[in-house]
């Protein structure tokens, strides 16, 4: 009787612990909670336009010391275009949403296979049939955006994205756990090289700012 007791002790625990998986995985593969409103018309145009604006500064032919400011829509619409070709990940369905004081929300999708690529997830890849691992996953993050000074000007200065947030789906998770899910090189996504005459980047409700030394 006390062997058949802690038996079905032990069944309880193991079905319980399938069960949480069960429903982890469940809510990883759920589209998040993410309401962003569709671009406005002409915001793919006037992005191209200021971010060429931005290039031809860095470049010299411009002088002007303006502000440029993008807004979250004109900034999606960017993103949208390049951020998958910049950050050699298959990004889709990008979104960000600029919360203000510095806090940005993002989305995006992209293939399972692509968080199972480095240890001790990495195992997964060989035991999940192919048609999963091509399964598009959400990925969201809340981060907060800082812009790295130059330790020896004119060094380099870069964005980066302190991921406060993380969550596969609906699911939440650690925002330590990122870094193990994607690969080094694919890490870069939380870090951008900013052109020198740009003196500061500030995130504002539903814009960005960006300013140049004088």
């Amino acid at each position: 009787m006390r062997i058949g007791y802690h038996g079905f002790l032990v069944l309880t625990v193991v079905l319980g612990g399938f069960a949480g998986l069960g429903w982890i995985g469940y809510q990883a593969l759920q589209k998040p909670e993410f309401h962003l409103p569709p671009p406005g018309p002409g915001d793919g145009a006037r992005a191209q336009r200021k971010i060429y604006a931005l290039a031809s500064r860095e470049s010299g032919h411009g002088t002007a010391t303006a502000p440029i400011v993008l807004t979250q829509g004109e900034l999606n619409e960017f993103l949208a275009r390049h951020l998958g070709e910049a950050s050699a990940i298959p990004f889709t369905d990008i979104g960000l949403r600029l919360a203000g004081d510095g806090t940005v929300d993002g989305r995006g999708r992209l293939p399972l296979a692509h968080l199972v690529t480095e240890p001790p997830l990495s195992g997964l890849a060989g035991l999940l049939p192919p048609a999963w691992l091509e399964r598009l996953v959400w990925l969201r993050i809340r981060a907060r955006i800082h812009l790295e000074p130059a330790t020896i000007p004119p060094e380099r200065r870069y964005l980066r994205l302190d991921v406060r947030e993380f969550a596969v789906g609906r699911q939440r998770l650690p925002a330590s756990l990122l870094r193990f899910l994607l690969d080094p090189r694919r890490l870069r996504v939380l870090r951008w090289p900013v052109p020198g005459s740009i003196e500061a980047i500030t995130i504002e409700a539903d814009q960005v700012v960006i300013r140049f030394a004088s």
